[in-house]
């Protein structure tokens, strides 16, 4: 007949702080046995007592108190009063008292046993900073002063060393001046402690620091090991023996919640840093597309102030913006997700020209990079970015079959090491996290051409630059309370722009002089293209210095033949005429009938592109029915003009992006020293166009909503 085995249950526990007893390890055997100690045993308390044969040093062991359950005196006297005291609660690893009591015995043969020369009797030789020190050189957490007390941590939270200055010599139970505390500090008492009085010397406490952070394991039974302690090491005993306990995180889940730090911290660059810091960190940096060149790189602090604010401002959208992908510096390679640009950097945006910039999308990456890193590094505290992690669940624990745990569910002692180990990954990052804005990485440029025009949004312009054909003409301008007024040479007609937080509007009307009354009007909405809005002026300017009669009479037919020759096609609606571009995203429309009118309204045009639906980024012109054929054929000629306009990424509207081609805007190097504007030019990277469906906007076509087609009556 055979037997089954016995499960093996024996364990090499580290840290060794988590043995608890269950040593063959007798301190009080050793020194009776190799030094002899004088030994007394009193059966009715079960309480044993040694001592050195100069009665100097006692040990006590089975005190009727359990947290001290060894005790060791010194004394200068053999029948003085304690110079120093120790104890240890009754499940302290035996070696741990051992180390203490060994120290004791090994300095006999070296000492005069007087007691005036033994290193364990001398006088100022306590250092309990010395102490704490030798537990943060072994990767302790040092959590400082704040109290009186000082406070240093295992870095598994579940060790606490206090020394506590000033305290009274001979207090051993109520505050000693150096104590070890095993067990979270939620749970009440410990699982064990050590205490020492203010005079314990060094060569005690320095014997007892040492077995402490020692890595060697401690061997135990676990069927004889304390179930906390066991449970600590990530094990349980059952009858097959000893099992492991999944867990509470993963390694996985450190690393998600590490990226998701560095996620919000980036996502929240705005809130982080100013324009004014975002400058200042900058100053002094070159931007690289002038350091090869033959003069003197040109650094950011050296552009107009104008050109730093944009700078620093579109440096702050990219860094923002790199929050969708950041996951990927810790390793993590699921695609980028959310929209982009969805944090923006509030303020007003500088207008200047985008062809009068002397910045690259490159110089701003490097920016982009420069800046991360110092929001990084500037983090004094990043465990701050995590309080927001708190109550998101554990990735590793959250599944269909198993109710999903939280963070903030777990006890200090759990979570705080995570925590800590999370700060370490985010803060490792730091020399890395240029790398967000490097060749294959999904980082938006900044600075674009995009075509068609009419879906692009209004464009990175001064508020006054669509009336720049106008002022060429010789037009007046007249500064009102909401805006500026354009006075014709002739004086007949009048262009107004209303200037609000949105944009700016536009009106046009034609007065004829004689009777007073109005002939025709053209209202631009605030969200019109720049482009389509000069386009209009300049044909208004151009045909009132040429032929102003052109100007008085509307136009009876044509005037719309760029839209047939682009392939706008016409929707036969009745009551209507309707020209809708290729892809439905502009039209152009008349009501031909009175059904199709509103009460008194009077025929007109409506040329509209983009997402029209409320709150949409879609713009609208309207023209009176007797609006000149000039102003008609501008108005279709700026709509199929397949020219690429230059734009901050930022402005073109989320919602157009899938319909349009966008690509880098790509800079050539200046011909001479000059002005090195004079070098912007517009041409795709490569020679080719980059749709929406493309790398740099895969995610924004991924989430949009198509633009919807234009609505017929």
């Amino acid at each position: 007949m055979t037997t089954e085995p016995e499960p093996n249950t024996l364990l090499d526990v580290s840290p060794r702080y988590l043995a608890g007893t269950g040593s063959e390890t007798n301190p009080v055997a050793r020194a009776v046995l190799a030094f002899d100690w004088r030994h007394d045993y009193n059966r009715e308390l079960d309480q044993t007592f040694v001592s050195s044969p100069d009665h100097r040093f006692r040990i006590g062991m089975g005190q009727l108190d359990p947290g001290a359950w060894w005790r060791i005196t010194a004394a200068r006297e053999p029948l003085g009063p304690p110079q120093w005291m120790a104890a240890f609660s009754k499940d302290t690893p035996e070696e741990m008292v051992a180390a203490v009591t060994e120290a004791l015995h090994v300095a006999l043969p070296r000492t005069d046993w007087t007691g005036a020369e033994h290193p364990a009797l001398q006088e100022g030789a306590f250092d309990g900073d010395a102490f704490l020190d030798a537990l943060v050189a072994a990767g302790w957490r040092d959590l400082g002063e704040p109290h009186g007390v000082r406070s240093v941590w295992s870095p598994d939270y579940l060790v606490r060393a206090e020394l506590r200055r000033g305290a009274d010599p001979l207090d051993l139970m109520g505050n000693c001046a150096l104590a070890v505390l095993v067990g979270p500090e939620e749970v009440g008492d410990p699982y064990w402690q050590a205490l020492f009085t203010a005079d314990t010397p060094a060569l005690v406490t320095n014997a007892f620091v040492r077995t402490l952070v020692d890595p060697a394991p401690l061997r135990r039974d676990a069927d004889l090991m304390d179930e906390h302690l066991l449970a600590h090491l990530g094990y349980t005993v059952t009858e097959d023996g000893l099992v492991p306990v999944p867990p509470p995180y993963t390694d996985e889940d450190l690393t998600r919640a590490a990226a998701h730090s560095l996620a919000r911290l980036l996502a929240a660059a705005d809130g982080h840093l100013t324009v004014g810091e975002v400058l200042d960190e900058l100053a002094d940096q070159p931007l690289p597309s002038t350091e090869t060149g033959p003069g003197p790189a040109t650094t950011w602090g050296q552009l107009p102030p104008e050109q730093q604010q944009l700078a620093a401002m579109l440096t702050l959208d990219l860094v923002a913006d790199a929050a969708r992908y950041s996951h990927r510096l810790l390793g993590l390679h699921d695609d980028a997700t959310g929209r982009v640009w969805q944090y923006l950097t509030r303020g007003n945006v500088p207008a200047v020209p985008i062809a009068d910039l002397r910045f690259t999308n490159d110089d701003l990456y490097a920016a982009a990079g420069t800046i991360a890193a110092y929001m990084i590094a500037t983090t004094d505290d990043p465990s701050g970015i995590l309080e927001g992690f708190h109550g998101e669940p554990i990735a590793s624990r959250a599944s269909e079959e198993t109710v999903k745990r939280f963070w903030d569910e777990h006890p200090d002692h759990v979570v705080q090491p995570a925590y800590d180990e999370i700060c370490r990954r985010f803060t490792a990052v730091h020399d890395s996290v240029g790398d967000l804005f490097a060749p294959g990485m999904p980082q938006p440029p900044a600075l674009v051409s995009a075509a068609p025009a009419y879906l692009a949004g209004p464009g990175h312009t001064t508020a006054t630059s669509p009336a720049a054909p106008l002022l060429a003409a010789g037009w007046s301008r007249v500064e009102i309370a909401s805006g500026d007024v354009y006075l014709s040479p002739c004086g007949r007609i009048r262009t107004t722009a209303v200037h609000a937080p949105a944009g700016t509007s536009w009106n046009t009307a034609y007065t004829d002089p004689a009777s007073g009354d109005q002939l025709w009007h053209i209202t631009a909405d605030v969200r019109t293209p720049a482009e389509i809005t000069a386009a209009i002026h300049q044909a208004l300017a151009a045909t009132q210095a040429a032929a102003p009669a052109d100007l008085r009479y509307p136009a009876l037919s044509g005037g719309l033949e760029p839209l047939t020759e682009a392939g706008w096609f016409m929707d036969n609606v009745p009551g209507y005429i309707i020209w809708n571009a290729s892809d439905e995203t502009a039209s152009v429309e008349r009501a031909t009938s009175a059904s199709a009118l509103a009460d008194g309204a009077n025929p007109h045009w409506v040329i509209s592109g983009g997402d029209l639906q409320p709150g949409g980024p879609g713009w609208y012109i309207e023209m009176a029915d007797r609006v000149p054929r000039p102003m008609l054929t501008a108005v279709a000629a700026a709509l199929t003009n397949t020219e690429p306009v230059t734009r901050l990424a930022r402005q073109i509207p989320q919602e157009h992006r899938a319909d349009m081609d966008i690509v880098p805007l790509e800079w050539r190097p200046a011909d001479s020293a000059g002005d090195r504007a004079a070098a912007a030019r517009r041409r795709p990277l490569d020679g080719k166009g980059v749709t929406a469906n493309g790398p740099l906007f895969a995610e924004a076509s991924r989430t949009q909503t198509p633009v919807p087609r234009r609505r017929t009556p």
